[in-house]
């Protein structure tokens, strides 16, 4: 990398005030960033495990495993952060693992041992990296090794994205491709399934490995990516939405319907990851679906609206601002800081639902900062995410004289001693770092899909009055530049300042408005002022 490169920049940072919860979510994204990286990481270049990033630490479950979904999601906000050496080190460990698998494909497990090469069939794990791969090619510099080891892994005979496109091919695949694990039929569901989660990440996949052959000048690599993923466009809208418009979560492959038993199980019923879906979508496709990808925005509103009408999860999010992330397991009193609470935050940012965000915020950074009771957790620092956020209500129903742990499966059941609840695999649990990363960045709004015009979306709660971001990495089309930017509430409004270190010229701007874009041309500096509701 040249010298005072944008490469090799501090990392990016974003400060929130004017609540409580903005000041310890501002702690929290901090603390947990760092975390990782001294616990989880394996950061010595000389270890032939250099880049591993293990799931949890000090024991707890999966201590030792790099778990695919979430090592590609943790990819994706490395890359997004500005911290590329540990990002290019994080890829580079995860294509040295990978093996072909059983059909002759470079196809990830659901995890990885740490030592320990493996191939497997995990759909989400697999597009999870691909986009990670993809994202942080477009932000390396020409001639960058890490650029060309992409390149080479992208271009394999034997390579995922072959294996994508591989299976939309087959015959009677219905646009859609099977998958199993967590996101297939879910946990403890054995077998393949058409997951709609699995399948937009495979299509968002797809689409990002296009635009990274686009910029190579493979046009006939780039439009069979696109092709594919507009087949599993066709094959979500066509299959996996129910009466009401909203998604379902998994199809049997033989029959093409949903199976009662599978929706059903304690685990599937009410699951938060179904927000996945549309919280995704802004990894690739930039952060105003409702305009740019309506079909797939109109699918996501309506599973939100759907999991948001359930008694007891309304309940609980009234009360507390607590999107629970079950149903019926731990009797529905139950979240974490991914796929329940930051995917249903992801959602509501997407969906400019800004009070709901707001009260949200408020119970992530409270709830981390101070474990409502019930919760013991092992870390080492106040402001580590954790994985399991226990609600009030579950202590008060677990030592009632009527105990309902009936209809729970026994590794639940048997996760209370009277007093506290298992903490699971805990403080720093990966994915449970990584989400709110990333709500932290569609807090601040940059969009930089399209490298031909940064768009800025800033989304600040009601509650809060301003947000900064210093050195922070912005794709251009001339390649990639940090950038200082601060929006703030002024006189009823939102005063959005952006500027480049040592005066260099922006590129073109565009921010979003209350009544559509505000374009800039190139400049020194640029300085906006919308009037009230000019950030949604």
């Amino acid at each position: 990398m040249a010298p005072n490169s944008p490469h090799l920049s501090p990392p990016g940072r974003i400060r929130f005030w004017g609540s409580p919860s903005a000041t310890l979510f501002t702690l929290e994204i901090a603390a947990s960033m760092e975390g990782v990286l001294e616990y989880n990481l394996v950061s010595d270049p000389s270890d032939p495990m250099h880049g591993f990033v293990s799931a949890s630490i000090d024991g707890r479950p999966w201590t030792g495993t790099m778990w695919t979904r979430d090592a590609g999601v943790f990819l994706r906000e490395l890359v997004h952060w500005g911290r590329l050496e540990t990002a290019c080190a994080v890829a580079s460990c995860l294509m040295r693992l990978v093996r072909p698998n059983s059909r002759g494909f470079l196809t990830f497990p659901m995890y990885f041992k740490r030592g320990e090469p493996a191939s497997g069939s995990e759909l989400d794990g697999t597009a999870a990296i691909l986009i990670g791969l993809a994202l942080l090619w477009e932000r390396l510099e020409p001639g960058q090794p890490a650029r060309a080891q992409i390149d080479a892994f992208f271009d394999r005979p034997d390579s995922a994205m072959r294996c994508l496109l591989d299976a939309l091919n087959a015959p009677g695949g219905h646009g859609l491709i099977a998958g199993s694990g967590e996101f297939g039929g879910g946990v403890g569901v054995e077998g393949d399934f058409y997951n709609v989660v699995q399948n937009n990440l495979a299509r968002l996949a797809l689409l990002a490995a296009g635009r990274v052959y686009a910029a190579r000048a493979m046009p006939d690599q780039a439009a069979a990516c696109r092709a594919g993923a507009a087949q599993i466009e066709s094959g979500l809208l066509r299959w996996l939405r129910d009466p009401s418009g909203a998604w379902i979560w998994t199809l049997d492959t033989a029959s093409l319907r949903p199976d009662p038993q599978v929706l059903n199980s304690v685990i599937n019923q009410g699951f938060g990851g179904l927000n996945g879906v549309l919280a995704m979508t802004g990894d690739v496709c930039g952060l105003t679906p409702r305009e740019d990808q309506p079909q797939i925005f109109a699918a996501g509103e309506a599973t939100f609206d759907a999991l948001y009408s359930f008694p007891k999860r309304r309940a609980m999010f009234e009360k507390y601002g607590a999107w629970t992330q079950f149903d019926r397991l731990w009797d529905g009193f139950i979240t974490c800081p991914s796929y329940g609470q930051a995917y249903a935050l992801q959602a509501m940012l997407l969906m400019d639902r800004l009070e709901m965000a707001g009260r949200a915020l408020d119970f992530l950074a409270e709830a981390t900062a101070e474990p409502p009771p019930g919760n013991r957790l092992d870390r080492s620092s106040p402001y580590h995410f954790y994985e399991r956020i226990y609600l009030p209500e579950l202590l008060a129903a677990w030592t009632s004289p009527v105990n309902q742990r009936k209809d729970q499966p026994d590794w639940i059941a048997n996760g209370f001693d009277g007093r506290f609840f298992d903490q699971g695999c805990g403080a720093l649990n990966l994915v449970n770092v990584a989400e709110p990363l990333k709500i932290a960045r569609l807090l601040l709004g940059v969009d930089d899909s399209d490298p031909s015009e940064t768009r800025l979306v800033p989304r600040l709660p009601p509650a809060w009055t301003g947000m900064q971001a210093e050195n922070w990495p912005v794709l251009t089309a001339s390649g990639l530049t940090r950038a200082s930017l601060r929006v703030e509430r002024q006189n009823g409004g939102l005063s959005v300042q952006i500027s480049l270190p040592d005066g260099a010229p922006l590129p073109a701007f565009a921010l979003r408005g209350p009544r559509g874009w505000v374009r800039q041309p190139a400049a020194q500096s640029l300085e906006f002022s919308l009037p009230e509701g000019g950030q949604a």
